[in-house]
């Protein structure tokens, strides 16, 4: 399965082939010079290049093998830019997204801060886009996205300029948090959020520091407008871009878990093909594990 490309990537483990050819061979020959990163993403590229000629890919292994060559003469690699890529017209603009994102991080100083980690969130981001373009397996797409998102959590802790600690506040009184549920509406057909969103999603963050051990529950949804099988797809990409969305503004990638209903679970109740605002939407769970 194509899975071994992204546990080569999130473990930097590596496939083991005997007597690889074609550039992949000639990768493996190279020794990596230049900057630690150049050397990391060496590394990454080689796993990657790996993962993908030992499914039989070999257009895509000498891709991931050409990149990895460029890194190991020190040359500059940039990650895909998913607008030269056939990506589904309903990804476009969660990549595009992510994109800038990583392009933000390889200007600035994570290439020195967090080389490792930098090095691993745009291998994973190229795994993503090779994953999406293809767009037959879900799991696999899935599993390269949330390499990214976590690798790019690392270099953003890793590069925080740190601030002076505030005054200790008086000690609050003892209280158990409870469950508290947020829900982000959308606009029709679609993953962008309706205005003035941001204000719930930076409260549900604050709520967090409430629990000791928080699990934050991201739940995408329709309304029953459309089929069921485009309404689970769509549900998905809003679960996927308020996540997305939410890690951007601070929240900590490891206590989230993301889930999609589809047209299953209504706020209101309606009937079949029923154009509804308060179903498009996505909700942010924050309790106890």
């Amino acid at each position: 399965m194509k899975k071994l490309i992204t546990v080569a990537v999130l473990g930097a483990a590596s496939v083991t082939l005997a007597a690889c050819g074609g550039k992949l061979g000639e990768a493996e020959m190279m020794s990596a010079s230049g900057s630690a990163f150049s050397k990391a993403l060496y590394n990454d590229y080689i796993a990657l290049s790996k993962g993908e000629y030992g499914e039989g890919d070999y257009t895509d292994s000498d891709r991931f093998a050409e990149k990895a060559m460029m890194a190991a003469s020190g040359k500059e690699v940039g990650p895909y830019n998913p607008g030269e890529w056939q990506i589904p017209s309903n990804r476009e603009a969660v990549m595009r997204g992510a994109y800038d994102r990583l392009t933000a991080a390889l200007n600035g100083t994570a290439k020195d801060k967090a080389t490792v980690q930098l090095a691993r969130a745009q291998t994973s981001f190229d795994c993503w886009v090779q994953e999406q373009e293809e767009n037959f397996q879900p799991d696999h797409i899935a599993a390269c996205r949330d390499a990214f998102i976590a690798a790019m959590a690392d270099v953003d802790k890793m590069t925080m300029v740190a601030k002076p600690a505030p005054a200790p506040a008086p000690a609050p009184k003892a209280m158990v948090a409870k469950p508290k549920t947020w829900s982000i509406l959308f606009h029709f057909d679609s993953v962008k959020m309706l205005p003035g969103t941001n204000a719930k999603i930076k409260e549900a963050i604050a709520y967090v520091g409430n629990f000791k051990r928080p699990r934050v529950t991201i739940a995408g949804y329709t309304d029953t407008s459309g089929s069921k099988k485009y309404n689970a797809a769509l549900s998905e990409r809003r679960s996927e871009e308020l996540a997305l969305t939410a890690m951007d503004m601070g929240l900590d990638p490891k206590n989230v878990v993301m889930r999609s209903y589809g047209e299953d679970k209504l706020a209101e109740q309606t009937a079949d093909g029923v154009k509804n605002q308060a179903n498009r939407r996505a909700t942010i769970t924050v309790e106890s594990k």
